[in-house]
């Protein structure tokens, strides 16, 4: 099983001027003021030492609140839901504007974002950086080096997976390789610095199998501790660490690791952190790390990819490469939680994308490496309502009742959620480039999106 290979660009430019001093100077001011194909961010790289000349207390810099901000992988709430109203959701009406464009190295992080600041991760030459830009201008604050660049077996592709998690003032930054910093979001500072294989004892994936592309769990920050999954068989597939200090609090199940993101619920009386491992979906107490529920899920790839999604007291969850989808809820039983199936298809089948639930129904792209479709599913019985081939392999995210969605080669499909029919509202092309696979995000009516070469920001505020 390979994932697609990214395309090579093979073009090659030559082109001969004779210019004029004015007309040299001109040139030198557009190259100044616009995005350079293929070209990479400039990088300072950043170290602790120096870092501390600049140091700002974490204290200055609180989230006061929720309003324009993206504060996690698939936002605020963990489920690609927004917040966000006054929207400009009519693209045929009126197209969005591009606000600022940069340059940005490879990597698949999606981008968190608070208080005026943009954070996210990219590779640059051998290195993986965390990287802080101004939200609202794009002007490059810092960036921190955190990692040896990553590089799967496959050589699918290079640089961060995962995505920062911002929680009171502090960065929380998981490497493909096992890295774990916590970062002074202000200044870049590395606070602290631990690798999670070396902490738990669990074995380096690339060791085990051919089929592994890295770390891509988002860190999930409950309490007191930062949730995260080496994936081990000895009480340490799953982990929970100090988030003030990096040290380990307790490791818990023997499941391979998934690439889909921790994410908690409260229901039943229990708070309960959702896990998708490899081959299961664990349900784990976060004072101990004790067992709640054990569900087994996955294919012969342990390649679980989209996140859970919990919704009128059920959890969704879904996976490719055969696996399908199934809605389950918890009851408890005497004593203990247990989850009872609701129904369980082959009909929504998602790879690295995680569905939107909306008023009761479930949209999400199928397929993994043949052809994709983009689906509506009625959450109650699990049936087929409408599905198209106008989307393809996609990420997605959902304002106002609208999905925004970015297809793999770059285009940004805005639909509105109706479960009768797919209606689509515009359609943006040029924007990105293949492989845009990390997740948009959205604040203070802007929406915000990567590749591998470049980061945008559009206007969607309705005028």
């Amino acid at each position: 099983m390979a994932w697609p290979a990214p395309k090579k660009d093979t073009k090659t430019f030559y082109c001969k001027l004779v210019l004029s001093k004015t007309s040299v100077f001109l040139m030198a001011l557009l190259l100044s003021s616009s995005l350079v194909r293929g070209q990479l961010p400039e990088i300072n790289p950043r170290s602790s030492e120096a870092a501390e000349k600049t140091t700002v207390p974490v204290e200055s810099f609180q989230l006061e609140s929720e309003t324009g901000s993206w504060t996690s992988f698939l936002g605020n709430h963990r489920n690609g839901n927004s917040d966000e109203t006054g929207l400009n959701l009519d693209w045929n009406a009126r197209k969005p504007a591009v606000l600022w464009r940069v340059p940005l190295g490879g990597g698949y992080s999606s981008l968190v974002i608070a208080n005026g600041r943009l954070w996210t991760m990219a590779t640059h030459l051998a290195n993986d950086f965390v990287v802080c830009f101004d939200a609202r201008s794009g002007k490059k604050l810092w960036s921190t080096l955190a990692a040896p660049t990553y590089i799967d077996h496959q050589k699918q592709a290079s640089g961060p997976r995962s995505t920062p998690t911002y929680h009171e003032g502090k960065l929380y930054c998981l490497l493909p390789a096992g890295d774990l910093l916590c970062l002074n979001a202000i200044s870049g500072e590395i606070l602290w610095k631990v690798n999670i294989f070396e902490i738990s004892g669990a074995p380096r994936q690339e060791e085990q199998t051919l089929y592994y592309w890295g770390m891509s769990a988002s860190p999930l920050i409950e309490g007191d501790l930062v949730i995260l999954q080496p994936g081990g068989n000895s009480n340490n597939s799953v982990i929970a660490v100090n988030k003030d200090t990096g040290k380990l609090v307790w490791g818990a199940g023997n499941d391979p690791p998934g690439y889909g993101s921790p994410i908690v619920i409260d229901t039943l009386d229990q708070r309960q952190i959702i896990v998708p491992t490899g081959s299961s979906i664990l349900s784990l107490n976060p004072e101990k790390g004790s067992l709640l529920w054990r569900i087994v899920w996955g294919n012969k790839y342990n390649c679980n990819c989209a996140t859970p999604v919990w919704n009128d007291a059920s959890l969704f969850i879904s996976s490719a490469y055969g696996t399908g989808c199934m809605r389950f809820a918890l009851y408890r039983q005497n004593e203990e939680i247990r989850p009872i199936s609701q129904w369980k298809s082959l009909a929504l089948q998602n790879q690295f994308a995680t569905s939107i639930i909306k008023d009761g129904y479930i949209y999400g792209p199928h397929g993994d490496l043949a052809a994709v479709s983009y689906r509506c599913l009625d959450m109650q019985r699990g049936k087929i309502q409408w599905q198209t081939r106008r989307v393809g392999k996609c990420t997605q995210i959902a304002a106002e009742g609208h999905l925004i969605c970015l297809t793999e080669q770059g285009t940004l499909i805005l639909i509105e959620a109706d479960p009768t029919e797919y209606r689509e509202k515009g359609k943006l092309t040029g924007l990105l480039n293949f492989k845009a696979w990390a997740h948009p995000a959205l604040a203070d009516q802007k929406l915000y999106l990567r590749d591998e070469k470049r980061l945008i920001c559009l206007d969607l505020q309705k005028k």
